[in-house]
């Protein structure tokens, strides 16, 4: 965690920001921060070759989870999240497969049909979470530019803000400095006139 932390930049509608620099060898690190409460950040580590939409889907789905949660209850609605996710993904593969086998004719063995069929459709969703995963990778790249971009500005505007107080500062002790020269050379001018006059009045 003391690895992620210095890295998160709250926003507010942030969703799900992958972190690029590779924290752990072999592992994606992603983290979502908490609309709700700013100080909840959670982390997700995954296998570089797990699909990215799987840490979206679970870092998504506890945005809307109680974050004063116990972990036994953590750990149930991540299960809860990976279930619901993994029956999508078979009910997309069964849609594609019948999809497929409907419109293939009944002439010859049907078993290699089907199996050709499931090995056409088990390619075709590899291509599409290929497909997909490289998007998300561009998307969430895209994403932390931005995070880093609000930070940075956000700097910015504090180092403005910190430099208009110092010109301030420095304006009016110069300010005070010209007053001091002028009442400094005001005065001597008098003394000067004055010690003038008494010598020529004295002698």
């Amino acid at each position: 965690m003391d690895m992620v932390l210095p890295k998160v930049v709250a926003i507010k509608g942030n969703k799900v920001t992958k972190v690029s620099m590779n924290l752990i060898d072999g592992f994606d690190c992603f983290y979502s921060t908490d609309d709700h409460d700013p100080k909840t950040v959670y982390v997700c580590f995954t296998l570089v070759d797990i699909p990215k939409i799987l840490p979206i889907r679970v870092l998504s789905g506890l945005q809307d989870y109680d974050s004063n949660a116990t972990n036994e209850l953590l750990s149930s609605h991540v299960g809860q999240i990976l279930d619901c996710f993994h029956e999508e993904l078979v009910k997309y593969r069964n849609q594609t497969l019948n999809s497929s086998g409907n419109g293939q004719s009944s002439s010859g063995n049907g078993q290699d049909t089907i199996s050709d069929i499931g090995d056409a459709t088990e390619d075709q969703i590899k291509d599409v979470i290929q497909i997909m995963n490289d998007n998300i990778d561009k998307f969430l790249e895209r994403q932390e530019r931005v995070s880093l971009l609000v930070d940075k500005t956000s700097q910015l505007n504090s180092s403005s803000n910190k430099f208009r107080r110092k010109a301030v500062n420095i304006k009016e002790i110069m300010w005070w400095q010209k007053v001091k020269n002028i009442t400094l050379l005001t005065f001597t001018i008098i003394l000067f006139v004055s010690a003038v006059f008494m010598f020529f009045y004295l002698w």
